[in-house]
C-alpha cells in the first residue's frame, strides 16, 4: 500500500504530505482546486515525464516522495521490487527531484535508478484509472491480455511457448531452404569455395599471432644473427669475454676467503653468476640454431600470412568475424548438400509441431471461452448494479494464425441499451460507461491482479446520486482487497471514505496555492453537506450529510 506522499514545489503546491490508509481514500474539492495535480505528482514519482513548468519556484528543486509498504506475496517475489528491500523492512521509499533546467535524480531506498527502472517498478505498484487510462479497454489487442489474467493456465502457456519457438524455428529453416533451392547450384559452388577458403587456415587469433611472429623472425633473420653473434662474443671471447673474466675472478676471491672467512658468500654468489652466464650462453646458442629457416619453410609461412590477410579483408575485419561467417556458411552448405533429406525432415518436424501446437492451443482456447462466459456474467451483474440496466456483454473470439499466445483474438462486445446490437467496446461506450466498465473489470480481476493500489479519477462522470451510492459501495468493496485512492465530486461516493481529504486552493502573498485538509467529525459532515447543496450548509443539509455518512457506514 501507499503509506505516504510528500510533494514540494510542484504545480500549485508549495509543500504537503498525505498519509493514506489501507481502505478507501477520497479526495474532494472545488473544480480547479488542484485535485488532479496530486495524481499528476504521483504519476511523476513513478516515472512519467515532468514538464519544466511543473516546477513552482525555479530557484528550488521539485521533490516528490512516495513511501510504499510491500506486503503483497506476488510483489515480494518480484525481483524488480525485492532488490531494494531488506529482510526486516518492507518499505519502499521512492524519491524524485527535478530542477528547472531539466535535471532529475531518482532514488529508491537510497539507490540511484533510471527513469526506465522506475517505470517498471511503478507499473507493479499503482494502477491509474483516469480519463485517458480507460483507453486500454478500447484497445482490442489488450482484451486477450485482460481475459488471460482471470485464468490459471498452469503449465499450458509455458508448454505452448516452447513448442511455438521450435515451430517458428523449423518454419524459418524450411523457408530458407526453399529460397536456397531456387539458386541451389550457384550457391553450392559459391559456399563451397568460401568454406574451402576459410578452412585453409585455423581461424585462431593465437595461431595467427604466432605465425606473424615467425614471419617477423624470417624477415629479420640477418639482424637477429648479427645481434646473437655480438652477444655471444661478449659472453665467450677467450681474452675479454664475460665468462673468461668470471673464471679469472675465482683465483683472487679464493685468496680473499682464506684470509677472511666472512667473505665466503661472495664466492657462492660468483659461482651462481658463472652458472647463469654459462646457461645464458647455451640458451642463446640454442635460439640461434632455431633460426635456421630453409627457403621452403619461409615461403610456406609467407603464403599462410597472405591467406590470413585475404580472409580478414574479405570476411573480417577480425578473425572472429571470419569464424562467424564460416559457421553460418558451413551450416547453409550442409543444408543445401542434403536438400532432399533436410526438406523432408523439416516438413515432418513442422507437421508434428503443428499438431502439438494445435493441441495445446485448443486447451488454452477452451479455458478462455470458459473464462469469457464467467466474465460476461460478472460484468453484466456489476454494470447493472452500476446503473446500466439493459447491458449485454460478451467476449467474441476470432481464430488467427498461430501467434505467441495461441490462435485466439478476443474482442469485448457490449450493448449498454435495450434494443441495441452488441458492438465492439471501442465503438459504443461513453467515457462514463468506460469508467464503470473498468470498475466492473477490476472487480472481476481482483483475485488475480497483484497491483496493490488503484487510483480512480473522474469515475463518477455522467452518473447521478442513486448510482453514486451504488458506485461508492462497489469502490468500498474493492478497497477491502486493494488500497483505493479516488477523486470524486459526488457526496454519495465520498461518504464511503475511510479517509477523506479536502483539496483547497487559496491565495497567499498574491499567489495561488493548493493545500490539503484531513477531514473528520464536524468538518467531514460540512464537506459532504457542501458537496450536496453548494455553499448553503444549513441544518437540513447538515442533517442529510450526517444521514448519508451514517448510511454509508452501515453498508460497510
Amino acid at each position: 500500500m501507499l503509506n505516504q506522499l510528500t510533494i514540494k514545489n510542484f504545480g500549485l503546491i508549495d509543500s504537503l504530505t498525505l498519509d493514506f490508509v489501507q481502505g478507501l481514500n477520497v479526495l474532494t474539492g472545488e473544480t480547479g482546486a488542484g485535485k488532479s495535480i496530486l495524481i499528476d505528482a504521483l504519476r511523476s514519482s513513478l516515472g512519467e515525464r515532468i514538464e519544466t513548468n511543473s516546477v513552482r519556484d525555479p530557484n528550488l528543486p521539485l521533490f516528490i516522495e512516495c513511501v510504499f509498504e510491500i506486503t503483497n506475496k506476488d510483489l515480494l517475489k518480484n525481483d524488480h521490487i525485492t532488490e531494494f528491500l531488506s529482510d526486516d523492512d518492507p518499505h519502499l521509499i521512492i524519491q524524485r527531484t527535478h530542477t528547472s533546467d531539466g535535471k532529475s535524480k531518482i532514488k529508491i531506498n537510497g539507490q540511484t535508478v533510471t527513469v526506465g527502472q522506475l517505470r517498471v517498478i511503478g507499473d507493479h505498484l499503482i494502477d491509474f484509472h483516469g480519463p485517458h487510462d480507460h483507453q486500454m479497454l478500447l484497445m482490442e489487442d489488450q482484451h486477450l491480455l485482460l481475459l488471460d489474467q482471470l485464468i490459471d493456465f498452469k503449465n499450458l502457456k509455458h508448454d505452448y511457448s516452447e513448442i511455438y519457438k521450435k515451430f517458428i524455428s523449423a518454419t524459418q529453416q524450411l523457408k530458407e531452404l526453399c529460397d536456397l533451392s531456387q539458386t541451389r547450384q550457384r550457391d553450392l559452388e559459391y559456399l563451397s569455395h568460401m568454406v574451402k577458403e576459410l578452412e585453409s587456415v585455423p581461424l585462431s587469433q593465437e595461431k595467427y599471432d604466432a605465425l606473424l611472429q615467425e614471419q617477423t623472425k624470417i624477415n629479420n633473420a640477418e639482424k637477429l644473427h648479427e645481434h646473437i653473434q655480438t652477444t655471444l662474443a661478449i659472453l665467450n671471447d677467450d681474452e675479454a669475454g664475460v665468462n673468461d673474466r668470471l673464471r679469472k675472478a675465482f683465483s683472487s676471491l679464493r685468496s680473499l676467503v682464506q684470509i677472511d672467512q666472512a667473505s665466503q658468500p661472495f664466492l657462492t654468489l660468483l659461482t651462481q653468476v658463472q652458472e647463469q652466464s654459462t646457461e645464458l650462453s647455451a640458451q642463446i646458442e640454442g635460439y640461434a640454431e632455431s633460426l635456421s629457416f630453409d627457403k621452403n619453410s619461409a615461403l610456406k609461412i609467407s603464403e599462410q600470412c597472405d591467406v590470413y590477410y585475404e580472409i580478414k579483408r574479405k570476411y573480417g575485419p577480425t578473425l572472429e568475424n571470419a569464424q562467424a561467417t564460416y559457421t553460418a556458411s558451413k551450416a547453409k552448405l550442409d543444408l543445401i548438400k542434403d536438400f532432399e533429406h533436410n526438406d523432408k525432415n523439416l516438413r515432418q518436424e513442422i507437421t508434428v509441431l503443428d499438431k502439438d501446437l494445435r493441441t495445446v492451443a485448443i486447451k488454452i482456447s477452451k479455458l478462455r471461452q470458459k473464462a469469457a462466459a464467467e466474465l460476461k456474467d460478472t460484468i453484466e451483474k456489476e454494470l447493472k448494479e452500476l446503473g446500466i440496466n439493459h447491458v449485454q456483454f460478451e467476449v467474441r473470439f476470432e481464430m488467427i494464425p498461430f501467434g505467441t499466445s495461441g490462435f485466439d483474438k478476443a474482442i469485448f462486445y457490449i450493448s449498454p441499451n435495450a434494443g441495441v446490437d452488441l458492438k465492439p467496446l471501442a465503438q459504443i461506450v461513453s467515457s462514463g460507461e468506460s469508467a464503470r466498465v473498468m470498475l466492473a473489470l477490476k472487480k472481476a480481476l481482483i483475485h488475480v491482479d497483484p497491483i496493490p493500489v488503484l487510483i480512480f479519477d473522474e469515475i463518477d462522470a455522467q452518473i447521478g446520486g442513486r448510482l453514486g451510492t451504488i458506485t461508492g459501495k462497489k469502490l468500498k468493496e474493492l478497497s477491502k482487497e486493494r488500497q483505493v485512492i479516488l477523486i470524486t465530486h459526488l457526496p454519495q461516493i465520498a461518504s464511503f471514505a475511510d479517509r477523506h481529504f479536502k483539496v483547497i486552493k487559496s491565495v497567499k502573498s498574491g499567489r495561488a496555492t493548493t493545500e490539503i485538509a484531513l477531514l473528520d467529525g464536524k468538518k467531514l459532515v460540512e464537506e459532504i453537506a457542501q458537496m450536496m447543496s453548494g455553499q448553503n450548509t444549513g441544518k437540513i443539509a447538515i442533517s442529510h450529510a450526517e444521514e448519508m455518512i451514517t448510511s454509508a457506514q452501515r453498508i460497510r
